[in-house]
């Protein structure tokens, strides 16, 4: 028998950059559900954006400058932060057409070990 195994499509992390905002699907949320901040990154050399969580308590010591915060906010199928300049800078670094309402969809994978999603661009 030669079975070739369907994968789970819910289970897979996917994040889709609009012209206003960034959306991350239901599994990819998984990791933010206790926080109301993100960190947003550009890894330049290896083509990444990085989504960082911050909690509570990183916000209590005072890890990270304020004006680099950006609220997420979830819902209960999909997790939004909205940051128009950054996506702007985005999509002209990339080269991104995001004048279509239907947004670029990219995977995402968890690095466990620095905690942030990240997207090959």
């Amino acid at each position: 028998m030669g079975f070739i195994w369907s994968t789970n499509e819910v289970t897979k992390k996917t994040v889709t950059i609009y012209s206003s905002n960034i959306t991350l699907n239901t599994a990819a949320c998984h990791h933010f559900e206790n926080v109301e901040y993100v960190l947003l990154g550009l890894d330049h050399e290896n083509n990444l954006l990085g989504i960082k969580p911050v909690d509570k308590t990183m916000i209590e010591q005072e890890l990270y400058p304020q004006d680099q915060l950006h609220r997420i906010s979830i819902g209960k199928s999909y997790g939004r932060i909205s940051n128009k300049t950054f996506i702007q800078e985005l999509a002209q670094l990339y080269h991104l057409d995001l004048d279509k309402k239907q947004g670029i969809k990219y995977s995402a994978h968890y690095d466990v070990v620095h905690q942030i999603l990240t997207v090959k661009l």
